[in-house]
């Protein structure tokens, strides 16, 4: 959506735009699919504008202050209207939406041929990879059970029980906080239980944010240096929110080494320091937390048994917990197990990216590498660059990608 906000904004010359996107509504994806209105998004709406010349854009639509938490469902609803907006106001872009999944791209004389799951889409001159997140991330005790009723794996994609009484989540980030708070605050006597392994839960954000940090050299380095850097800072938000926007180029000059020391020592303390809660919903989260209604674990899963009312829950230090139903919040892989994906890197069209996570562009640009094209007409954005670039999944760095995606298609 943020690509064809661009193009639609910024094309002077007569266009023609296809999104093929199974969902019956655009502008929602996994993020801002919720019907919880309560799901509030976890950065503040004067960072969240979908243009890059015009920060207030989105806190102006609303009519809220620049550092409001606002639902995620009203910003998907955003994104939409003001992609219809720019669409209505450009006589020569015009827009198809197909709710079809693509299956198969092949390059032919020039073109790229579209094939969906009904049938052949066309040639076009030119794709944007925009895929979102892949397959959610299991664990073999989960996985077992796949098919049982009280088991959710993919919480933002299958609908989870609406049922009272004890909810057991395995992971502890983002997704587990809403959907814990969304069944705490159905049921007065409802319980939430999250386990992971750290058992940390997101930090909050301030009610007002600093100006991000400079980034010293050491920093840049080695992920041991940035974590000491942000640690070691009087205001560790300000140092990890000036890392963050230089986090891509790091992370590119970072050798596969450092990259794999990274993701094995840093990544969860980095997640839970990075992916922030808004305020108030770290103020309610500690209500629950002090009533006993939440509980937040340190372990792992060993086994999940069925009962006769529900499910028993073994963890591998011996102990037992048992719950009503269980929902899978462990995250999702970042797209390269797609059949589509798969497919592009079997025809050479394209190449997995660093640690075989997401797929490789000629960074710093966006054209995805490919010895059959020459990294002409085919671009990725988002999840799909978590290898390259690995700081590449929320608004702040999707709209400077869109915008500069967009600029190289109108050249």
């Amino acid at each position: 959506m943020l690509v064809a906000i661009n193009l639609a904004r910024l094309s002077h010359e007569p266009l023609a735009l296809t999104i093929a996107e199974p969902r019956e509504i655009l502008g929602q994806g996994v993020a801002y699919s919720t019907s919880d209105s309560a799901h509030l998004l976890n950065v503040p709406a004067g960072r969240m504008s979908a243009l890059v010349d015009d920060a207030a854009h989105f806190s102006r639509y609303i009519g809220c202050d620049a550092g409001a938490f606002i639902s995620r469902s009203e910003y998907g609803r955003y994104l939409l209207a003001t992609f219809l907006e720019f669409q209505g106001a450009n006589p020569l872009f015009s827009f198809r939406h197909e709710k079809v999944l693509v299956e198969s791209i092949e390059r032919l004389d020039g073109h790229f041929v579209v094939q969906s799951d009904s049938g052949a889409m066309g040639k076009f001159d030119a794709i944007v990879l925009a895929t979102g997140h892949g397959q959610s991330i299991s664990s073999a005790p989960i996985a077992r059970l796949s098919g049982n009723p009280r088991i959710v794996l993919d919480v933002w994609r299958d609908l989870i029980p609406q049922s009272d009484g004890t909810m057991i989540s395995v992971g502890t980030g983002l997704t587990f906080i809403d959907h814990a708070l969304t069944h705490l605050r159905r049921n007065p006597s409802n319980r939430a239980i999250g386990i992971s392994r750290t058992g940390w839960l997101p930090l909050p954000h301030l009610k007002k944010r600093a100006e991000p940090l400079a980034v010293p050299e050491p920093a840049r380095a080695t992920s041991d240096g940035m974590r000491a850097f942000i640690e070691s800072s009087s205001d560790w938000r300000a140092a990890q929110d000036g890392v963050r926007h230089e986090l891509p180029e790091i992370w590119y000059r970072w050798s596969e080494e450092e990259k794999q020391r990274f993701m094995n020592r840093h990544l969860r303390w980095w997640n839970v320091h990075r992916h922030r809660v808004a305020p108030e919903i770290d103020e309610e989260l500690q209500e629950m937390a002090t009533s006993g209604r939440l509980q937040v674990i340190s372990g792992e899963i060993e086994k999940i048994d069925p009962t006769d009312d529900g499910l028993k829950v073994a963890l591998t230090d011996g102990r037992t917990l048992e719950s009503d139903f269980l929902i899978n919040s462990m995250g999702y892989r970042s797209g390269e197990d797609s059949l589509l994906i798969q497919s592009l890197v079997v025809k050479g069209l394209a190449e997995l990216g660093p640690l075989d996570m997401g797929i490789s562009t000629d960074f710093p640009s966006f054209h995805v590498k490919s010895a059959k094209t020459g990294g002409e007409g085919l671009f990725a954005i988002g999840a799909l660059l978590i290898g390259e670039r690995f700081e590449t999944t929320a608004v702040p760095e999707l709209k400077v990608q869109a915008h500069e995606i967009s600029t190289l298609l109108l050249s």
